[in-house]
């Protein structure tokens, strides 16, 4: 099986836009944001499907102050 997370994330980005929208109307973003958060859930199912590797916790723990430190220095997480 193959997949492309450019193409998973630019999906994801492009359903965040829409539903961010000032020009659309909430009948229209709230399914939007229903559809995030399907994929939302079937990804943590995924994760919890998935076993637990070596070095696993300590990239999660660089990735979350990778966050952070973008969320300081522009504030958009």
């Amino acid at each position: 099986m193959e997949y492309s997370i450019e193409s998973i994330t630019r999906q994801i980005n492009a359903a965040s836009y829409r539903c961010s929208d000032p020009r659309e109307d909430g009948f229209s973003t709230w399914g939007v944001k229903q559809d995030l958060y399907r994929v939302k859930w079937c990804i943590e199912d995924a994760l919890r499907r998935c076993p637990t590797y070596v070095g696993e916790q300590e990239w999660l723990k660089e990735q979350e102050k990778k966050k952070i430190m973008r969320i300081l220095k522009d504030g958009t997480p």
